[in-house]
């Protein structure tokens, strides 16, 4: 079994996160086609990645996530004709990138030269279960809003549009995913499990309360609730088993 050390994982995977999702607009997934767009976003990615991982004499690492990221994108949008409007093609990309991030953290740069980020010889555990926590709400927030608004169509193979029969509070859905999933988020580090199932609870006779004026909605609503729920816990277990002990 490899081991994976936590001092390079953690902020690698904190940085991708954060290149990724934070600091990547649509305007640049839009139009990453360009060269001159894909080498901003590359930037963008080594740049995180040199800055959370501390050590500033390091080069070698956050150049070979450049072009690792850089392989990897141009490889997507190769292989498809609409670069992350797909879900299969979001999934492999983001399995790509992480992947790589867990081979560099498994492999044992001690060979070449120690790494010794400055946080090290300071409070170590500390500053990672900081970088859990932001790459966790990351991760169950925009990363799990994008999966879900991808797959909760085809599943169901209804569009959205045709469901909405009066016009609700601008992008009010997508906030109350995104806070309903923090909270999961919380439950889920605090060890407060229970709470977890009080909420799904509540939402659910909240989400019933017009069941038989508006069923198709209702349940549309329902399975991506469910679904936002399932991929929130699944992505708060992750990141709590990053945590350093």
């Amino acid at each position: 079994m490899p081991t994976f050390d936590l001092i390079l994982l953690v902020p690698l995977l904190t940085a991708h996160f954060l290149s990724d999702f934070t600091f990547q607009p649509n305007a640049i997934v839009r139009n990453k086609g360009r060269p001159l767009v894909l080498l901003l976003h590359l930037l963008i990615t080594g740049l995180c990645a040199y800055a959370l991982l501390g050590d500033y004499r390091e080069w070698r690492i956050p150049l070979l996530i450049i072009a690792s990221h850089g392989i990897i994108d141009l490889a997507k949008a190769w292989l498809s004709p609409r670069p992350l409007r797909d879900l299969p093609a979001l999934l492999l990309d983001q399995a790509a990138h992480i992947a790589v991030i867990f081979v560099i953290s498994a492999f044992d740069w001690t060979t070449l030269g120690m790494v010794a980020p400055w946080w090290k010889g300071q409070n170590p555990a500390s500053y990672l279960q900081v970088l859990v926590f932001i790459a966790g709400l990351i991760a169950v927030t925009q990363f799990a809003g994008i999966i879900i608004a991808k797959s909760l169509p085809k599943i169901l193979e209804t569009d959205p549009a045709e469901l909405q029969a009066a016009v609700g509070l601008n992008r009010a859905g997508r906030y109350i995913g995104y806070l309903e999933r923090i909270l999961l988020f919380m439950f889920v580090l605090a060890g407060q499990l229970p709470a977890i199932g009080f909420l799904i609870a509540a939402k659910s006779v909240f989400r019933f309360q017009k069941a038989n004026e508006k069923r198709k909605e209702t349940e549309y609503i329902l399975v991506g609730t469910l679904l936002s729920f399932t991929i929130g816990i699944a992505l708060s277990f992750a990141a709590k088993a990053l945590l350093p002990t």
